[in-house]
């Protein structure tokens, strides 16, 4: 396993925070001659362990504090039935955004009521399978509020349901979010709730900052909103704040700083560009003006999963601390994590297939995978890759290269940023992405030019395939 260089042309190293399971599977297979020739390339690899490591971590902070509660593992963060299983036996809710999610989650064993439908634009045929199995509907806006009271009432069985707000007061903002009932409406919308259809257990928040003190100020409204309601003859027994806890994808913290001073010193033009065509990665340019800010999740940061979950209910409003709050009123409280769920449980693995000039003269590595099997949500994919290689005395480097994917587009590039690379890859060296397990893998894959999607395989403690998909 190589390290980057630092070049000039080239963005600042952002190394991968890696799984010792990762550091295992590269070491011992990066000297194997029947590893490059037959291991079958592009390939998704799941560590299940790391899972059951990520949820005992998220649930310490819930457990110290004694409150009631715990976690909805948010499926939309990777498709495969694998995790939905670990989920069942750490005794997990699953969070579900599709009818098909629903279907799949109950066919694998997980009882309806630990099943909660956060999808939006919610049908017919999902409200009547939610209601007639007792899963937990979150309502979203008034037009859901009256179709699932429609079926309910055409089923002759109440809903369980939950109900979602938004625009929450803080110190700084009201909240933003496309998603939810405006919080200041909360006495309209149970106005309209039949109690003779719907029984309301939940009320549910969408953040969308990765900010503990947001959530904590959602919180402490929605607990108003259950005192009022319990006045009322509403048994609201749980709060859901969501997903949204951070997670690290880099432990150097001076490395991330370093990128995102060089990123914006590049723009301001105070060094070179490393970035495909003079990205500025959210930055704009507008002669002397810089606007805009970079879009990058903050792969380095110091509230990174337990940390978060801590800092919010440790927060406090007018002299109550918040966890008390809950237990004071006996009210549940659960998160909804995908990504951070996800960390350090998958990898990604491709083949390289060509070397080559662009007519700019940047060094180009072609692999057999597209920027969408590896796809953020954000301008780039943060961790930078590790080669494995066959030949360790390849052709020596002292500039950077891009790496492209395998679709006809201009576009296609699992890095905007050059990177820094001391050996030239050869042909079938593999290409390792760290820590893809959450959103990346799976959220946007495209089977473009009638090309399979890469093969996802679990692996056992000892690193071997146990199944595949």
């Amino acid at each position: 396993m190589d390290r980057t260089a630092t070049l000039t042309d080239c963005a600042p190293p952002l190394t991968a925070k890696l799984a010792p399971w990762m550091r295992k599977f590269i070491a011992q297979n990066e000297g194997s001659p029947d590893f490059y020739n037959k291991f079958d390339l592009p390939a998704h690899l799941i560590f299940g362990d790391e899972f059951k490591r990520n949820v005992r971590d998220l649930q310490a902070p819930i457990k110290e504090r004694n409150l009631k509660g715990g976690l909805y593992f948010a499926r939309k963060a990777n498709k495969l039935p694998w995790l939905v299983e670990l989920a069942r036996q750490e005794d997990l809710g699953i969070d579900t955004a599709s009818l098909g999610e629903v279907r799949e989650t109950l066919a694998l064993g997980v009882p309806a009521s630990k099943v909660v439908i956060t999808a939006i634009g919610k049908q017919d045929e999902l409200v009547d399978l939610a209601i007639s199995k007792g899963c937990l509907l979150i309502i979203d806006n008034e037009d859901e509020l009256k179709l699932i009271q429609a079926q309910a009432d055409k089923l002759g069985r109440k809903a369980r349901v939950g109900l979602r707000f938004s625009g929450f007061q803080t110190a700084d903002r009201i909240v933003f979010s496309r998603f939810g009932l405006p919080v200041e409406d909360f006495k309209l919308v149970f106005n309209q709730l039949d109690k003779n259809l719907v029984e309301v257990e939940n009320l549910h928040a969408h953040i969308d900052r990765y900010d503990t003190n947001e959530r904590a100020c959602a919180a402490f409204r929605l607990l108003k909103i259950i005192d009022w309601a319990r006045g009322e003859g509403f048994d609201i027994k749980s709060i859901d704040l969501g997903g949204g806890i951070l997670m690290r994808y880099v432990d150097s913290e001076s490395q991330w700083q370093e990128f995102q001073d060089a990123l914006l010193d590049s723009v301001k033009g105070k060094r070179p560009y490393f970035t495909w065509l003079n990205d500025g990665l959210g930055y704009n340019r507008f002669g002397n003006e810089i606007t805009g800010k970079p879009d990058l999740y903050p792969a380095w940061n110091s509230l990174s999963k337990e940390r978060f979950v801590s800092a919010v209910l440790d927060d406090t409003q007018n002299g109550e601390v918040l966890h008390k709050a809950f237990s004071a009123r006996n009210v549940e409280l659960y998160f909804e994590p995908g990504r951070c769920l996800m960390d350090n449980v998958g990898m990604t693995l491709a083949r390289v297939t060509y070397r080559k000039r662009d007519t700019l003269g940047n060094w180009l590595l072609g692999v057999n995978v597209n920027r969408m099997n590896v796809r953020p949500f954000r301008a780039e994919f943060i961790c930078d890759p590790i080669f494995m290689r066959q030949n360790k005395d390849g052709k020596r480097l002292d500039e950077g290269a891009y790496i492209v994917g395998n679709l006809c587009s201009e576009s296609d590039l699992l890095y905007r940023r050059k990177i820094a690379i001391d050996v030239l890859p050869e042909p079938k060296d593999v290409i390792c992405f760290p820590n893809t397990g959450g959103y990346l893998m799976h959220h946007m894959e495209i089977g473009t030019h009638g090309d399979p999607l890469p093969v996802n395989i679990l692996l056992d403690q000892n690193l071997r395939e146990v199944e595949r998909i």
